[in-house]
C-alpha cells in the first residue's frame, strides 16, 4: 500500500504479479535467457532434452506468479491489506507474522508435483531428478524476500509441526482444492527423501545449478523489485536497457590514436610469420606485435569461454584486453566487467578509460562499481526534483545496469558466490557478458581449483567470455578436470618475455641475501653508498612496522639529502593521492619512497632503483613492474631480507622457501620470466594437499555444499578476503585540500554521513544515493586499526569510531602512530 494525496491505496495481488511479470518479460527477453534455459537443459542428462526445457521454462516462468501467492496468509491480509478472513484461524503457528513466502513455495510445489505425476515424457529416475528441481525452484521462492542460505534449512522449516500443521490445514479447506492430502504426505517424502535422490545428478549438473539458481533468484527479485517501485513511486521503466550500446564503445576505439597506430602497424610492420623481434628496439613496436598475435589467436577460437592472457609488466595487456573484448562481443555481448585486485586499480583505470573515450556520454556510462565510489546518476535524470532521480539511480547501481562496469575481485566474486540479496541482486547482467579478470592469482590459492573450475561452468551456462590476463599467470586448468578448454592467447609468450626490452629492463641484484637476514643499517648504507643524484628509489617491506621504522631512520640520516616519502597500509586514500601524485607526474625526480606491498600492483609508479624484502615470487614480479617502466633508462633492484614472510602468507603454499629468491633456481625463473616452472612446482603442492586445506575442509566438502545448494557455506569458502575480525576503522576528523581545491573538514563531512544515517524520515533510494557520497567523502579520514577497547574517542556510529581532534596526530602532514597508541589505539602490523 501507499499513501497518495491523503489517500491510503492499495495494489491488489493481480496488479503485482502482473507487474512483476511485465518486467520479468522484459529481462528475459532482452537479456536472451532463453538461450541459457536451453543451455541448462542440456546440461541435465535427461533423455528428451526438449521436455526438459519445456519444463524448466514453465517453472522458472511460474515462479513470478507463485511467488506472492502465499499472501494470502490471514495474518499478511489482516496487518498488510486490513482483511479479515474469519475462515482461517490467526492461532495458525505455521503462519506466523505476515511471513508469506513459505506458503507461496508450499502452493507452486503442490502445482507442479500434480504436473510431474502426469507427465509421460519422463521415466522414474528422471520424474525424481524433476522432482528436487522443482523443491529447488520452491526454495527460491522460499528466500525472495532473503538471503540464500542452504536447502538443507529449507527442508528442515518444511518438516517442522508448525507447517506440518499448515499444510494439513490447507488440505481441509475447499477453497485450496489443489492441495490434497497424498500430495501434502508426498510434499514430505520428497524433502525425507531428498539427498537421496540428489544421488542420480552428476557433479557437473550440480554446479550448473548452483549458477542457474543464483539466475532464477536475481530474476525474481530483479522482477518483484521493478514492480514495487512501478506501484509505490509511479515510475514505470519501459526500457531496463543500459543506454548506450558496447558498439558505440568499439566505434569510438576503433577511431582512437592508440587503435589507429596498432593497425597501421599491422599493414606495414607486422611480424605474422617467421617472428624474430629481436630487431625491434621501440617498445609500442612489440606491444604492436604483441596486440596483434593475440588477436590473431582469439579470433581462432571466438567460440571458446575462457582465455588466458599472459604477457611481460609494461607490455599493455589493458588495451589488448579491451581490444579483445570487442571483438569477443560481437554482435550479442551485452556488457563489459572489468575486475581488478584492488580498488586503487579501478581508480587509475578509470582515468585511462576516460581519456581514451573522450565522448562524455560514453565517459558518463562506464562506471566503478564498489564502496567507495559514489552511486553514479545518469545524465538524462539528473535533476534533484524528479521523483526518479534517486529510485533510478539506486535501482541502477543494485542491479548493475551499466554498459562497461569497473568493480574488484571482491566485489564480483560476490556476484558469483556471495549468498546475501545484496550480493545476487544482479547476477543475470553477466548474461552473454565479457569479463576481463586480473591478476587472479593474487587470493588464496587453495580455491584455485575451485576458482577456475566454477569460472568455466558459470561462463558456459551464461554465455560468459572471460579473460584472465597476468604477467604471472598460473595455468589453473591443470588443477582441473577438463583439460584444453581454455585458449592462451599467447602461443609465443616467450618471444616477448625473454625479449630485451621486457627481460633486461631491469636488472636483479642478490647481493643483499648473501648474509640471508640484514640490518636495517646495512640496508641503509648500501642506499647511501649507491644512490646518484636525481634518482628515484623504491623500498618495499612486507611489515608495516619495519617501513616506519626506517622511514625514521632515512629522515634522521644526515647522508640523504633527498625527499623521503612513506606509504603503507595506514595511510588514508587522500594521503597516497598527496605522495604519488608528484611521482607519477615526474614532478618529483629526485626521492626514496619506502613503502609495503600496497605499492606493487595497485600504484602506476616508474622508478628508477628498487629495494624489496624477499617474500612470494607473484609479488617480486610485480613490484618489478614498479621499476623503468618506461624502459627508457637502465634500472635496477636488490633484494633483502629482514622480515619473514611466513607468518604473513601462512595460509598460501608459495610461501615455502623453496618458492622464494633465497633460492638459486627461483632466481634464474624470475630473471627468465619462467614463471611456468615456478607453478608446476607449486602445483604439485597444491594438488597434494587439496583435503586438507589451512581451514580444515577440502575441496571434497566444496563439492558437498555444491551439492547440498549450501549457499552460505560456498560463500564462506570462496571469500576472497578474510574478515577482519581483529581490527576496526577509525575517522580522523581534520581539514584537507584535494587536488582539484576542494576543502573537505572531516567533523562536518562525518556529520552529514551522521545525520543521513540517522534521517528515519528520508526515503529509502534518496538515502542510499547520498550516503554513499558521504562514504566517498569520509574515506579520506578513514584508518583501520587493531581492535582496541581503550581506544579514547568522541563518536560512534555502529563499530564506526570518529575522534574530533585528528589533526593532533599527524606531524607534517603524516600520521604519528605512536601518539595514536598512546591514546589507545593500536595500528595494525602488516
Amino acid at each position: 500500500m501507499k499513501e497518495k494525496d491523503g489517500i491510503t491505496i492499495y495494489e491488489t495481488l493481480e496488479e503485482h504479479t502482473n507487474r512483476c511479470k511485465y518486467y520479468f518479460e522484459k529481462i528475459f527477453y532482452q537479456k536472451e535467457l532463453d538461450c541459457v534455459v536451453r543451455r541448462f537443459s542440456e546440461a541435465l542428462e535427461f533423455k528428451n532434452k526438449k521436455a526438459v526445457y519445456r519444463w524448466m521454462i514453465k517453472l522458472l516462468w511460474q515462479m513470478i506468479i507463485f511467488h506472492d501467492i502465499g499472501k494470502c496468509n490471514p495474518n499478511f491480509q489482516r496487518k498488510k491489506m486490513k482483511n479479515n478472513d474469519d475462515s482461517i484461524p490467526e492461532s495458525l503457528k505455521g503462519l506466523s507474522g505476515t511471513e508469506h513466502s513459505f506458503l507461496s513455495s508450499i502452493l507452486y510445489l503442490d502445482y507442479f508435483f500434480d504436473l510431474l505425476e502426469k507427465e509421460e515424457a519422463f521415466d522414474k529416475k528422471e520424474k525424481k531428478k524433476m522432482m528436487v528441481i522443482i523443491w529447488e525452484h520452491a526454495y527460491i521462492i522460499s528466500r525472495h524476500h532473503s538471503d540464500l542460505e542452504s536447502l538443507n534449512s529449507y527442508a528442515e522449516c518444511t518438516d517442522s509441526p508448525e507447517k506440518r500443521e499448515l499444510i494439513h490445514f490447507l488440505s481441509d479447506q475447499n477453497k485450496f482444492p489443489k492441495i490434497q492430502k497424498q500430495n501434502e504426505k508426498n510434499i514430505f517424502d520428497v524433502f525425507k527423501k531428498h539427498y537421496s535422490a540428489k544421488k542420480n545428478f552428476e557433479k557437473e549438473e550440480n554446479i550448473q545449478k548452483y549458477f542457474y539458481y543464483r539466475l532464477a533468484y536475481s530474476l525474481l527479485v530483479a522482477s518483484d523489485y521493478h514492480a514495487t517501485t512501478e506501484f509505490m513511486q509511479d515510475m514505470k521503466k519501459d526500457d531496463l536497457a543500459d543506454g548506450l550500446s558496447i558498439a558505440e564503445y568499439e566505434e569510438s576505439y576503433k577511431n582512437s590514436d592508440i587503435s589507429k597506430s596498432i593497425h597501421n602497424y599491422e599493414h606495414t610492420k607486422y611480424l605474422e610469420k617467421d617472428k624474430h623481434l629481436e630487431s625491434i628496439t621501440d617498445m609500442n613496436e612489440l606491444r604492436s606485435e604483441l596486440f596483434l598475435d593475440a588477436e590473431k589467436e582469439l579470433n581462432k577460437h571466438l567460440d571458446n569461454q575462457l582465455f588466458f592472457l599472459e604477457a611481460p609488466t609494461g607490455s599493455g595487456k589493458s588495451n589488448t584486453a579491451l581490444q579483445l573484448s570487442f571483438h569477443l562481443m560481437g554482435e550479442h555481448g551485452k556488457k563489459l566487467f572489468y575486475i581488478y585486485p584492488f580498488n586503487t586499480l579501478v581508480e587509475q583505470n578509470m582515468k585511462t578509460l576516460s581519456e581514451l573515450f573522450k565522448d562524455k556520454k560514453l565517459q558518463d556510462q562506464i562506471v566503478v562499481v564498489n564502496s567507495l565510489t559514489p552511486i553514479t546518476v545518469k545524465e538524462n535524470i539528473k535533476n534533484e526534483d524528479s521523483t526518479n532521480y534517486y529510485q533510478e539511480a539506486l535501482l541502477d547501481r543494485q542491479f548493475l545496469n551499466y554498459p562497461m562496469i569497473l568493480s574488484t575481485h571482491v566485489s564480483f566474486f560476490n556476484v558469483l558466490f556471495g549468498s546475501k540479496k545484496e550480493d545476487i541482486f544482479g547476477f543475470y547482467q553477466l548474461t552473454d557478458s565479457v569479463i576481463v579478470l586480473d591478476e587472479i592469482q593474487s587470493y588464496r590459492n587453495y580455491i584455485w581449483t575451485e576458482i577456475i573450475t566454477m569460472l568455466k561452468y558459470c561462463a558456459s551456462l551464461m554465455g560468459m567470455k572471460i579473460i584472465i590476463m597476468s604477467a604471472t599467470l598460473p595455468n589453473l586448468e591443470v588443477l582441473t578436470d577438463e583439460k584444453n578448454q581454455v585458449v592462451h592467447l599467447m602461443q609465443n609468450r616467450n618471444l616477448y618475455f625473454e625479449h630485451p626490452i621486457f627481460k633486461n629492463r631491469v636488472k636483479i641484484s642478490y647481493e643483499l641475501l648473501e648474509d640471508d637476514k640484514i640490518t636495517y643499517e646495512k640496508l641503509l648504507q648500501h642506499i647511501i653508498e649507491n644512490k646518484e643524484k636525481q634518482q628515484k628509489i623504491l623500498v618495499e617491506f612486507i611489515k608495516k612496522d619495519s617501513a616506519y621504522t626506517f622511514y625514521q631512520m632515512l629522515i634522521e640520516s644526515k647522508e640523504i639529502e633527498c625527499d623521503v616519502k612513506c606509504i603503507t597500509g595506514d595511510d588514508s586514500i587522500y594521503e597516497r593521492e598527496k605522495i604519488l601524485n608528484p611521482i607519477k607526474s615526474g614532478e618529483m625526480k629526485d626521492l626514496i619512497l619506502v613503502a609495503t606491498q600496497v605499492i606493487e600492483a595497485g600504484v602506476d609508479i616508474d622508478m628508477d632503483v628498487g629495494y624489496k624484502n624477499v617474500s612470494l615470487l607473484d609479488s617480486e614480479e610485480q613490484f618489478l613492474g614498479r621499476i623503468n617502466r618506461s624502459c627508457k633508462r637502465k634500472g635496477k633492484a636488490y633484494f633483502f631480507y629482514i622480515d619473514s614472510w611466513e607468518k604473513i602468507y601462512q595460509k598460501d603454499f608459495r610461501k615455502n622457501r623453496e618458492f622464494t629468491l633465497c633460492e638459486r633456481n627461483m632466481q634464474q625463473i624470475l630473471e627468465n620470466k619462467h614463471f611456468y616452472d615456478y607453478y608446476n612446482q607449486v602445483f604439485k603442492l597444491l594438488r597434494k594437499n587439496l583435503n586438507e586445506n589451512t581451514d580444515g575442509k577440502g575441496i571434497e566438502d566444496f563439492w558437498n555444499n555444491i551439492n547440498k545448494l549450501n549457499f552460505s557455506e560456498i560463500a564462506k569458502r570462496m571469500q576472497l578476503i578474510d574478515d577482519n575480525s581483529w581490527s576496526m576503522d577509525i575517522v580522523l576528523c581534520r581539514r584537507l585540500e584535494l587536488e582539484d581545491g576542494t576543502i573537505l573538514d572531516g567533523e562536518e563531512v562525518w556529520n552529514e554521513y551522521k545525520n543521513i544515517l540517522e534521517d528515519s524520515d528520508m526515503e529509502y533510494a534518496k538515502k542510499q544515493i547520498k550516503l554513499s557520497v558521504a562514504r566517498s567523502n569520509l574515506k579520506y579520514f578513514t584508518y583501520r586499526i587493531k581492535k582496541n577497547s581503550d581506544l579514547i574517542y568522541n563518536d560512534i556510529l555502529g563499530e564506526l569510531r570518529c575522534i574530533y581532534d585528528g589533526e593532533q596526530y599527524f606531524e607534517n602532514g603524516k600520521l604519528n602512530k605512536k601518539l595514536l597508541e598512546q591514546s589507545g589505539g593500536l595500528f595494525i602490523d602488516i
